[in-house]
């Protein structure tokens, strides 16, 4: 008896089975699972914070130049916070350019391998001409200083021209003592002659090696990353825009085949 029973639940079952009503409902329970894991999936939150790690590197950017420019002028030279600053840039480029690999490796859509890396160059680069810079600046100001002193004991007619071809350089300009004509440099000790002529040569040298890292290159790539991303959040806030609507719907359907499902299996 309990086999014959077991038996009749079992043919039960494979007819409701194969009716079609019961694969539309299991179809559009799929549909639901799916469209549930799409609605949960963190992209937007995730692209919003590179964007802030982006926008992070560029401020961070702009106060180590602004940094930089009191090294070039020899006002409140801090080469610890120089070197602090040139250090987080780096280590923002490095961490971001790691979290892409990562990302691209579990299937998110990232930016091109191509853009990425060429930002993460870009920045290395800059960092070390920064770091460079600032010591190669701070032992030219110290020179710059000594002969600072030396001119205070130059006459007056001499010591004034000199000492505006010596602040053009701390400036940061390249300029020589040519344009001032023969009675200047003729007139000037050996000693100091020689020092100003090298200190300028090393000017003209320090004055290069800024315009190698004072550009807007990094920010650009940065710029055009935080674009794509931008963009992805505007294509997923578009699409789960769908989500609900899709969900409603085959809520409805999934409803309308249960009950069409019942009514023909009491049938």
């Amino acid at each position: 008896m309990p086999e014959l029973k077991n038996k009749s639940i079992a043919d039960t079952f494979n007819a409701r089975i194969r009716s079609p009503w019961a694969w539309v409902v299991l179809a559009v329970a799929v549909g639901l699972t799916i469209l549930f894991y799409f609605s949960q999936k963190p992209q937007i939150i995730m692209y919003s914070r590179y964007i802030k790690t982006l926008s992070d590197y560029q401020l961070q950017e702009s106060y180590a130049m602004r940094g930089m420019e009191r090294v070039r002028i020899g006002f409140g030279i801090d080469t610890v916070f120089v070197q602090a600053q040139t250090m987080n840039l780096r280590e923002i480029a490095v961490s971001f350019s790691h979290e892409m690999d990562e990302i691209r490796g579990i299937g998110v859509k990232a930016p091109p391998h191509s853009a990425v890396e060429r930002f993460e160059r870009e920045v290395l680069a800059k960092v070390s001409s920064m770091r460079r810079y600032a010591v190669s600046r701070a032992h030219w100001l110290e020179h710059l200083q000594q002969i600072d002193n030396q001119t205070s004991q130059l006459p007056a007619n001499v010591q004034i021209p000199l000492r505006d071809i010596l602040d053009s350089a701390r400036a940061g300009y390249m300029v020589g003592i040519a344009g001032h004509g023969d009675s200047l440099y003729n007139v000037l000790p050996d000693s100091t002659r020689n020092a100003v002529a090298t200190l300028l040569q090393e000017n003209e040298e320090l004055t290069l090696a800024w315009s190698r890292f004072n550009n807007e290159m990094a920010v650009m790539y940065s710029e055009d990353l935080i674009q794509f991303f931008q963009q992805q959040n505007v294509d997923e806030m578009a699409l789960k825009s769908k989500i609900p609507m899709a969900f409603y719907f085959l809520t409805l359907v999934l409803m309308l085949s249960t009950f069409f499902f019942i009514f023909r299996s009491k049938q």
